[in-house]
């Protein structure tokens, strides 16, 4: 009897175990959350029934299977003493059959129980003999498929179908396998990868590129602009309109960084005009934009390099970049202060005539302006303020109030006559041989009219081999200009002659191919091009 009560002891021990087993279990998962636990915390589960459930019953099975198991340990205890009672008093054996028909009917109710709680009939869906994952039923996996194949074909423009590589097998499947729409559809467009979510990269609307990386644009287009980055920038902008899209893409439209990087960086077809204002001349214009005469004439064939018109286009480029960083500086630097003129009249000079009496000089001030650029090149000046270091000095000149002669030198020149250039200053072959040309040749008819380009003393009117009749006129300040070839002279050595007035006509004496002008211009007995002083 005492060894009985040792087992009942031993046997009602167990149950008492296993309890505070799982207790200290419970005590560590709550001392020890999972990793997952603050993502939980965090991101709310899904709002639907069905999914609430399942997550439910998911989160249920471990203390459902501690309780089934207690179960099991009790009645397999109970069990045990019963049989030992009935050893030890005989009872009779309807009591026997009673009390196994008792436990048969508990035990598969409860394997049914535990069955329905575990296993539930499910279809799993097959793709390209991969399993993607398992949904309730048939129906709702078709409605997963045909989302996916929609929001492809919104994508590519074109109905886009997987029915023929999907298949679906039903039958009995765990609870906690068994996934939701969503998650379906997340599998499938995993596994299909035809559209990708991405960005898209647009300057005036022209496609640059696409990636998937977030943010990967915005810092391409930082790194463009670094250059002209520094602690004085207020702000940085485009020119152009850059656009960054956020959609789902075909896979092939994504590209590599790198390539669009370059394309950034790059030029375009695109023309770069410049509009001729009153005093530009052709070489100027050229060397302002870093090109020399003939690079400029051969981007606009056509035009007369002597002979520019106030208002007149020219093509400066047919390249224009992909993208133009706009920059607002803040710049600090002393600049200059202007000092003004004071006029004193003085009769014993001409009219136009000036002399400095006091020299002026300027003033300086501390300056802080806010510049902005267009690539490198200065748009906008604004001064922000100005501290005057020093004051400017005024300058005083004398201003001559004596009438001036007509034949005075005006210090500028004008067309000597009317007609096209035959011939240029420089280099040129005449006459089967290579020779250095000292002026230009304007050509036009016999008897064309020569005016004087300025107005001074004629030092020489006559015959000059290779020139045939020759004016010369001395004006005065270290230039003197040559008429050459005409067929007669209207003035003499020692006539005082003014600006524009006639001196000679066309012709075509001495060595000469053709009726013409040639018109030359010295400097101190150096040869010049006439065409750097004429308008």
């Amino acid at each position: 009897m005492a060894s009985t009560n040792r087992e009942k002891k031993r046997v009602q021990a167990a149950p008492s175990a296993g309890t505070a087993k799982s207790t200290r279990t419970i005590k560590t998962e709550k001392a020890r959350p999972d990793a997952g636990y603050r993502q939980r915390r965090r991101f709310p589960e899904s709002n639907s029934f069905h999914r609430q459930l399942q997550l439910l019953l998911a989160g249920s099975m471990p203390r459902l299977r501690q309780a089934v198991g207690g179960w099991f340990q009790n009645m397999r205890a109970r069990v045990s003493e019963l049989a030992l009672r009935l050893r030890t008093t005989g009872e009779s054996t309807r009591g026997r059959v009673q009390t196994v028909v008792f436990l048969a009917a508990s035990i598969t109710i409860a394997v049914f129980a535990v069955f329905q709680v575990l296993y539930t009939t499910a279809t799993t869906v097959i793709f390209d003999g991969v399993e993607l994952g398992t949904v309730a039923n048939e129906e709702e996996a078709q409605k997963a498929r045909l989302s996916v194949e929609q929001s492809i074909s919104d994508v590519l423009g074109y109905d886009y179908t997987v029915a023929d590589r999907v298949s679906y097998t039903t039958g009995l499947a765990f609870r906690s396998a068994v996934v939701d729409e969503v998650e379906l559809e997340e599998a499938l467009s995993e596994n299909l990868r035809v559209v990708e979510h991405g960005y898209e990269l647009y300057v005036n609307g022209e496609f640059i590129g696409a990636t998937q990386t977030e943010g990967a644009f915005e810092e391409l287009l930082e790194q463009v602009s670094a250059p002209y980055r520094s602690e004085n920038t207020v702000s940085i902008d485009y020119r152009e309109n850059v656009d960054i899209r956020e959609a789902d893409l075909p896979v092939e439209r994504f590209t590599n960084l790198a390539d669009a990087a370059l394309l950034l960086n790059s030029t375009k077809a695109g023309e770069v005009t410049y509009t001729v204002e009153a005093g530009d001349v052709w070489s100027v214009i050229a060397q302002d934009n870093n090109m020399s005469n003939d690079e400029l004439l051969a981007l606009n064939p056509g035009y007369d390099i002597d002979k520019l018109q106030i208002g007149d286009v020219l093509l400066i480029s047919n390249a224009v970049p992909y993208l133009t960083v706009v920059s607002v500086q803040m710049e600090y630097y002393t600049a200059d202060i202007p000092y003004e003129i004071e006029y004193v009249d003085d009769d014993t000079m001409y009219v136009g005539d000036t002399r400095v009496i006091t020299k002026g000089e300027y003033g300086a001030a501390d300056t802080v302006a806010r510049v902005t650029y267009e690539g490198t090149d200065e748009i906008e000046r604004v001064i922000e303020s100005e501290t005057v270091l020093t004051e400017p000095v005024t300058e005083v000149q004398a201003r001559g109030t004596m009438e001036r002669p007509t034949w005075l030198p005006t210090g500028s020149f004008r067309w000597p006559t009317s007609g096209t250039i035959s011939s240029r200053y420089g280099y040129r072959s005449i006459f089967g041989g290579r020779s250095f040309h000292s002026g230009i040749d304007i050509a036009n008819s016999k008897g064309t009219d020569i005016v004087a380009s300025d107005g001074g003393e004629v030092v020489y009117a006559g015959w000059m081999n290779g020139y045939g009749y020759l004016i010369q006129i001395d004006h005065g300040n270290g230039y003197v200009t040559y008429y050459g070839h005409n067929s007669s002279l209207l003035v003499g050595v020692g006539d005082k002659v003014y600006k524009g007035q006639h001196i000679a006509e066309m012709g075509a004496t001495g060595r000469v191919t053709g009726t013409h002008c040639h018109f030359e211009v010295r400097l101190n007995g150096e040869r010049q091009n006439p065409l750097d002083y004429l308008p």
